[in-house]
């Protein structure tokens, strides 16, 4: 168990120490990837299913949805933070579960059907492909070992990038916005929180600060519950 705590903690430095790099870009894509697919997956329960879903090699996306009024658009603006940070979290339980050999192949079919149907020849369709032939040559490794590092990396790099994403792009964003402590950063188009804040005429910033204090304790509960099994 305490090896475990110490490759997630050796995991969670590694992000840190590497977020600018290069080396990290396809671990932020793919939380991207989580991020639209909990928008997606809000969708399907409580609309009518989205009809575009795209995501750039900048880290920005979008999900163009199919709302069935007020309540089922509150669901899928939440979805965005909530469903990425559940998404990470579900990698990692999954892990110590008989399906851990079906996790990585689980998501490259998920990242395949829905950008072939949804968003065409496309970056998005690119990197899942991309993602598809990582995780075909991983297994043509047949190295188990190695198949519970890429878990574990993507799992903790993605609620890494959750919560860093809820902290910095949406909480620190609106402060500056009615601050101005630096000038040119500004949100491009409609930010979930912003939306929700039109939606409830509850600030932006407090939608931030929830999902900031959700993915905390989401982890928290994550990791200390594995702690004592």
């Amino acid at each position: 168990m305490k090896h475990n705590m110490f490759r997630y903690l050796l995991i969670l430095i590694g992000v840190v120490v590497l977020w600018n790099t290069i080396i990290i870009k396809p671990l932020k894509i793919f939380a991207v990837f989580l991020h639209e697919l909990g928008h997606s997956l809000m969708a399907l329960l409580f609309g009518y299913g989205i009809s575009a879903f795209s995501v750039s090699f900048n880290e920005s996306g979008y999900t163009v949805v199919q709302s069935r009024g007020w309540f089922s658009t509150f669901m899928i603006a939440n979805g965005g933070y909530l469903g990425s940070v559940m998404f990470a979290l579900l990698i990692l339980y999954l892990k110590r579960t008989s399906f851990k050999n079906f996790i990585l192949g689980t998501l490259a079919i998920i990242f395949i059907t829905v950008t072939v149907r949804f968003s065409g020849f496309s970056f998005a369709l690119a990197y899942a492909i991309f993602f598809a032939v990582f995780v075909l040559l991983l297994y043509m490794f047949q190295k188990e070992k190695l198949n519970d590092w890429v878990i574990d990396i993507l799992g903790v790099s993605s609620a890494a990038y959750a919560v860093y994403d809820t902290f910095v792009d949406t909480i620190l964003l609106q402060l500056n916005e009615h601050f101005g402590f630096t000038e040119g950063w500004k949100s491009q188009g409609m930010t979930d929180a912003v939306q929700l804040a039109r939606m409830t005429h509850i600030p932006a910033i407090i939608w931030g600060i929830i999902w900031f204090v959700l993915a905390l304790l989401a982890i928290n509960s994550a990791l200390m519950g594995k702690s004592r099994r």
